[in-house]
């Protein structure tokens, strides 16, 4: 039995349809949710989700991290070491298998980008294994910070490898999209490159700190072990970390105080100090938001054709607590910058645009490329096949024009500390915006106070512990 045209152009629509049908991130909702500051609700949402990728998916890594991240901000620390250690293990696969090649990105773009495997950014890595450190202290686990300290800066090792390593990748992906034709007449159009620099210039500005590093991680890595050394070789190790630190901050004036204290006690001079440190995780990153940027091609004939694609942008949240002020008896200090993370988020993102715009043309030369050989290979079919195969194509081009906007976006937006003499009471007053917490510390030795707060009228989070001595608990989760 003949299949009639009309047949053949039905099963040709549902193809194309089928073919791009696929399921768009999910997590995007469980984000702003967090945002919004419900974190409870996020909490509860990320937890199904990351159940949902466990085995295995694009998605899994940051499913893991936003898992971490929500269960951290309320109280469940156990809960997110687990899911942390499960992204880092991802991430730890990732890295020693052969990685996303250019082949894969390229034919990534008959479908949406949510195809392509989330492999972590370089501060995902390091604010994952930090935060595993500050989870395990705030389980009493204080010797296990030791390791988790030892990946992130193992993970700051790796980025600066990979970094790289972009290069050689670009010129991968580039030599792909040439043999689609007319690329490199995109990549150098004037009018490509007036769009890129209205919508990304002012990334220009986020210089990365050094070697990608993440002058929080290391500033909390020096403070460790300041507060559990048992021999010089600590001491020695947290006078490095914190010179570099002092490159990374010069302006705040709590580092280079530490950085000399670092180097009495490696040089036994000094004998440990009581002191109270106070770091403050404040607001929260940059998320991505999908515009469009009309790319010209150049594919089948001298005739340029411009493509809408989408592509995404940075949007900084300004809605967060600019300082925070601890009191100890009769000494009173105010939070300094020691690491925004807008500028980590951004200096990546900045990184990875000339693969962004390599990407760009070779999706609109492939979806013009895709829509010509149709309509050539349908020239003398059918003209009702020909209709529907063209509406077929304009779904398949539309559904599959996406914006990766994935990114891990609950982190914070900027990173404050203070340093302060323990007071004899045991007793910290901690004030942010109009609330005040009391908070318990030890009168001797040193204590690592970390105060995550995501919005002035949300209650923050917050981890007491003393380090180098027998430890004890103390966390408030006093969210809504």
């Amino acid at each position: 039995m003949m299949t009639s045209p009309r047949h053949l152009a039905t099963c040709l629509l549902l193809a194309i349809a089928s073919a791009v049908a696929g399921c768009a991130t999910q997590i995007v909702p469980i984000q702003q949710t967090f945002r919004q500051g419900d974190f409870r609700a996020a909490a509860e949402d990320i937890r199904g989700y990351a159940r949902k990728h466990a085995g295995g998916s694009p998605q899994t890594v940051l499913a893991h991290l936003e898992h971490g991240s929500m269960a951290r901000m309320v109280g469940n620390f156990r809960e997110s070491d687990a899911a942390l250690a499960r992204a880092e293990a991802r991430m730890f696969r990732l890295d020693r298998s052969p990685g996303i090649s250019a082949t894969e990105r390229v034919s990534a773009l008959a479908s949406t980008p949510d195809r392509i495997t989330y492999e972590g950014f370089f501060y995902d890595r390091q604010f994952a294994a930090a935060y595993r450190a500050i989870n395990a202290m705030a389980l009493g686990q204080v010797e296990d910070a030791r390791q988790h300290f030892v990946r992130a800066d193992r993970w700051q090792t790796l980025a600066i490898a990979q970094n790289r390593q972009r290069a050689q990748q670009l010129q991968e992906e580039q030599e792909l999209a040439r043999r689609r034709g007319g690329f490199d007449r995109s990549l150098g159009d004037a009018r490509l490159e007036a769009q890129l620099n209205e919508r990304y210039g002012d990334l220009a500005q986020f210089e990365a700190y050094a070697d990608f590093a993440n002058p929080y991680v290391d500033m909390l890595r020096a403070v460790y072990l300041m507060g559990v050394a048992e021999e010089a070789a600590d001491y020695d190790v947290a006078r490095n970390l914190l010179r570099r630190v002092a490159g990374m901050a010069p302006d705040n004036p709590y580092v280079l105080e530490d950085l000399d204290l670092a180097d009495a006690l490696a040089q036994g001079e000094a004998d440990k100090p009581d002191l109270v440190y106070v770091f403050f995780e404040t607001g929260l990153a940059p998320f991505r938001r999908q515009t469009r940027i009309s790319v010209p091609v150049f594919l089948v004939t001298d005739r340029v054709q411009i493509v809408p694609i989408a592509v995404p942008y940075l949007v900084f949240d300004d809605r967060y607590v600019d300082r925070l002020y601890a009191q100890a008896g009769g000494e009173r200090r105010d939070t300094a910058l020691l690491a925004s993370v807008d500028r980590i988020v951004a200096a990546e993102f900045y990184a990875q645009l000339p693969g962004l715009k390599t990407r760009m043309i070779a999706a609109a030369a492939f979806k013009v490329g895709v829509q010509f050989g149709m309509n050539q290979a349908l020239s003398r079919s059918d003209p009702l096949i020909r209709v529907l195969a063209m509406l077929g194509g304009a779904i398949w081009a539309t559904a599959t024009n996406e914006a990766d906007l994935r990114t891990w976006s609950t982190l914070p937006k900027q990173v404050q500390y203070a340093r302060l003499p323990a007071p004899a009471s045991g007793e910290l007053l901690v004030t942010i915006g109009a609330s005040q917490l009391v908070v318990p510390v030890e009168p001797e030795g040193i204590s690592l106070v970390v105060v995550r707060s995501v919005r002035g009228e949300t209650a923050p989070m917050v981890v007491s512990t003393p380090l180098g001595i027998e430890p004890w608990i103390f966390e408030s989760s006093l969210t809504q």
